[in-house]
C-alpha cells in the first residue's frame, strides 16, 4: 500500500514539473523586433526662410543693375540687358548660394525658362488663388528625386509695365518691336500691375535625399 502511494506522488509531482516547464517555455519571453526609427520630415521652416532670403537678394540684384542700365541707356538697354544678362545672373547667384535659381511663368517671354511639371502645378494653384482674391503664400515641397525646392509667386511690379503691359498702351511701340525682335514667341504681355508674373523657382542641391 505505501509503495502505491508513493508512486502516486511522485506522478503527481513529474506531472506537475512538466507543466511548470511547459509554462515556462509558453511565457518565454520573446526577442523584440527591430523598429526602423523614423526619418524626420525636413524643416520647411527652415527652407521656406532660406528661400525667401535667396529671392530677395536675388531680386535686388536684377533691380539694381536694371536701374542702372535704365539711367544710362533706357528702356532699350534694360531689353537687351535682360535678353543678354538675366539667365547668367541667376545661374552666378545660384552658384553663390548652392542652389538652382529658376523664374518661370505661364505666359513666357524666354523659352528657356519654360516651366516644368512642378512649376505648371503650382503656378496653377497661385492663379486660382489669384482668380479667388485669395493670398499666395511661397511653398516648400521635394520633388520625385528628393529635392527640396522653394516655390514663391512674382507679382508685376507698377514700373514693370513698360516691358510687360500692353502694347502700344503702356508699352511704348518700339519697345515692342524691339522686344519681338529679341523674343518672337514672347507671351509676356497684356499684365496688370499686382498680377500673378511667374514663380520663383528655387532648389536646393545640398539637400537631396537619396
Amino acid at each position: 500500500m505505501k509503495k502505491i502511494l508513493w508512486i502516486s506522488a511522485f506522478i503527481l509531482t513529474l506531472s506537475a514539473c512538466q507543466n511548470n516547464a511547459k509554462n515556462k517555455t509558453e511565457k518565454a519571453p520573446q526577442p523584440k523586433a527591430e523598429t526602423k526609427t523614423a526619418k524626420p520630415a525636413f524643416d520647411h521652416k527652415a527652407y521656406k526662410m532660406k528661400g525667401m532670403i535667396i529671392a530677395k537678394n536675388t531680386f535686388k540684384v536684377f533691380k539694381s543693375n536694371i536701374q542702372k542700365v535704365a539711367a544710362k541707356d533706357g528702356l532699350p538697354g534694360v531689353v537687351n540687358f535682360c535678353h543678354d544678362n538675366a539667365m547668367k545672373l541667376t545661374d552666378s547667384l545660384g552658384k553663390l548660394h548652392h542652389v538652382v535659381i529658376k523664374r518661370t511663368s505661364h505666359k513666357l517671354r524666354n523659352p528657356k525658362n519654360k516651366p516644368d511639371i512642378d512649376d505648371e502645378a503650382v503656378l496653377n494653384e497661385y492663379l486660382r488663388l489669384q482668380e479667388e482674391h485669395k493670398p499666395m503664400e511661397p511653398v516648400v515641397m521635394k520633388d520625385a528625386d528628393g529635392y527640396v525646392h522653394f516655390y514663391a509667386p512674382i507679382k508685376l511690379k507698377k514700373e514693370c509695365l513698360k516691358c510687360h503691359g500692353t502694347p502700344d498702351k503702356e508699352i511704348p511701340e518700339q519697345i515692342y518691336k524691339l522686344i519681338k525682335s529679341k523674343y518672337p514667341n514672347d507671351k509676356a504681355t497684356g499684365f496688370k500691375a499686382g498680377e500673378l508674373r511667374g514663380i520663383w523657382d528655387i532648389k536646393f542641391l545640398d539637400m537631396a535625399d537619396k
